[in-house]
């Protein structure tokens, strides 16, 4: 079976219209997979009204990694699409950490709220209560790197030391997440759908990296992903949802 091309006059085998079909659905995997996998925790946090569950590690681990590669790519050129999945995946963790802060700050009295702008800055690093303290800190995170990359992107040694710290910290991902289940002996709240997608994504990205001769810190970044999802599946099994059974109302804070 033929179809036409936009030139009408050549024919364009229907293998050629399905790989252009499976090559721009892939893409759009790339560039949105990610991302979907905040959609059921937001999910989760938006009915619970509780984030505690969700480690606001997770945010810092993606913010500071997908900056980096948009860095990377002014220094050594790779696949927009992932470019763009960047710039998806940073809308996405601003959004998880409005929902976040703003969930968790009804449950905390104001004489225990803390900020970065009251001298907690390092004492509650990225446990704040407001927004403005960690919109202040992603700002000033991307105009440094924007600055230093400006002035070394001319040297090689640099550019593939970003990418791989970029990548490195992209691969850590789960790694807040798994320590946060860890400490409180439980997965309740964490959405297991989110993490599923995490690993759907992760091994579907591996494949796309290895088979587009991706450099070879996105690939290696893929495979510690796969390894993370698998224990954090681990621990879902382990502690159970024991907290689903008997859900503890947390107190209610007049803002």
């Amino acid at each position: 079976m033929f179809v036409i091309e936009k030139s009408g006059m050549d024919l364009v085998p229907l293998e050629k219209l399905f790989f252009i079909s499976l090559t721009v659905l892939t893409k759009g995997f790339i560039i949105f997979g990610g991302s979907l996998a905040y959609v059921f925790q937001y999910k989760e946090i938006y009915e619970r009204e509780d984030a505690s569950g969700f480690s606001l590690f997770v945010c810092l681990t993606l913010l500071i990694a997908n900056i980096l590669r948009i860095m990377f790519w002014f220094g050594k050129r790779f696949e927009l699409a992932l470019v763009a999945q960047s710039i998806v995946m940073l809308v996405s963790m601003i959004l998880m950490l409005e929902i976040s802060v703003r969930t968790n700050r009804k449950h905390i009295y104001k004489t225990q709220r803390v900020s970065a702008w009251t001298g907690q800055l390092i004492s509650h690093f990225w446990q704040w209560n407001d927004l403005s303290s960690y919109f202040t800190l992603i700002i000033a995170f991307t105009v440094f790197s924007s600055i230093l990359t400006y002035l070394l992107s001319g040297y090689m040694v640099y550019v593939e030391v970003l990418g791989l710290i970029a990548l490195l910290s992209e691969a850590c991902l789960g790694f807040p997440q798994l320590k946060q289940n860890c400490s409180r002996r439980s997965t309740s709240g964490m959405s297991i759908g989110m993490v599923l997608v995490w690993m759907i994504g992760d091994c579907g990205k591996t494949v796309y990296f290895i088979y587009e001769s991706s450099p070879a810190q996105f690939w290696l970044c893929g495979i510690i992903q796969i390894t993370i999802d698998l224990l954090i599946m681990l621990q879902v099994y382990c502690f159970g949802k024991r907290a689903a059974k008997s859900r503890v109302q947390l107190p209610q804070i007049d803002d």
